[in-house]
């Protein structure tokens, strides 16, 4: 593992990459929770983690704006109204598969417990490290394959022992995995030519605008929210997005997208722990059996994937959502 954490200059990360690796785990770790608390319905739930986490960066896009502008007497790439037709495609489509992302694993919380649903909704490291060898026939190790049949057999454990309604919440949340992975397949594309922040503002306020739509055609209130369920979707947007996301992608920059993407295999586990602490969500036998079967299985996966770059390959890594 000395290798996997050590950073992309060469150096060894230091205190602070560790104390913002973990401040990224525990932020997205607690957001299934939090999400259960609102209380409120699942696309409407969606729709507000996606609106406010677009306007917690609306600032940072407006500060880097004017900040180039003040140094440079330019904007960073993409960062205005002009943006490329195709790139403006690119991101609305982007966001439309960040919306089936969160509109599904959402939906999935109220129908199975937190551990599996994180344990399902974790897979899209997996899931884009197959969709790569299938759509761009990128080289990758045999041990993927081994990988695939450990998750699959851990899902399938989970499913033979489960009713019906906790069925249909693991496949979306699985849905939910797949949507992710498309998600950052499609981001890889589009935030070639914007800068990082304006894409990450572009994807997610179309996804706000998506399921906005869905949830008015749906006749769903978005608007008819106590102010307990606010606040919930407020700490939800902050802990999962600035400081979860946020230091996910700084974390990104002192150690490798593998071992970040290990370390998040800590969600389902933490994530599950506080619900069981919080709200009594209690998982079953078979779910905490498979979940670990499927938890060892992305682990191999993800470890899997070092050797195709190792060697040169030029893809780029897929990075857990």
């Amino acid at each position: 593992m000395r290798a996997t954490t050590r950073q992309k200059s060469g150096g060894r990360p230091d205190a602070r990459a560790w104390a913002g690796l973990v401040l990224a785990v525990l932020g997205v770790s607690g957001t299934s929770t939090f999400m259960k608390l609102a209380g409120t319905d699942p696309l409407v739930t969606a729709f507000w983690r996606l609106a406010l986490s677009t306007l917690l960066l609306l600032p940072l896009q407006m500060w880097r704006r004017c900040n180039s502008l003040r140094e440079n007497g330019t904007v960073p790439k993409c960062n205005s109204l002009r943006h490329n037709g195709t790139v403006l495609k690119w991101t609305i489509l982007a966001g439309a598969f960040l919306a089936v992302h969160f509109a599904l694993w959402v939906t999935s919380l109220s129908m199975t417990s937190v551990l599996s649903s994180l344990v399902f909704v974790t897979m899209s490291p997996l899931f884009v490290a197959v969709l790569d060898l299938v759509l761009f026939r990128e080289r990758t190790s045999p041990l993927l394959w081994v990988a695939v049949g450990v998750v699959t057999a851990g899902g399938v454990f989970i499913g033979l022992r489960s009713g019906t309604g906790a069925n249909l919440g693991n496949l979306l949340a699985l849905g939910g995995a797949l949507a992710a992975s498309l998600y950052l397949i499609v981001g890889r594309r589009a935030s070639r030519d914007m800068d990082p922040v304006s894409y990450n503002v572009g994807a997610f306020g179309w996804a706000a605008v998506l399921t906005g739509v869905v949830c008015v055609a749906a006749g769903r209130p978005l608007l008819l929210l106590s102010g307990r369920s606010f606040l919930w979707l407020a700490v939800t947007a902050v802990l999962g997005q600035t400081v979860g996301h946020g230091f996910i992608n700084v974390s990104l920059k002192s150690f490798q997208p593998q071992f970040v993407a290990l370390m998040l295999l800590w969600e389902p586990i933490l994530g599950s722990l506080l619900a069981f602490l919080v709200l009594g969500d209690r998982p079953g036998p078979a779910e905490l059996a498979g979940g670990v079967v499927i938890l060892a299985g992305l682990a191999l996966g993800i470890v899997s994937s070092r050797r195709p770059a190792a060697e040169g390959s030029g893809g780029a890594e897929g990075q857990p959502l």
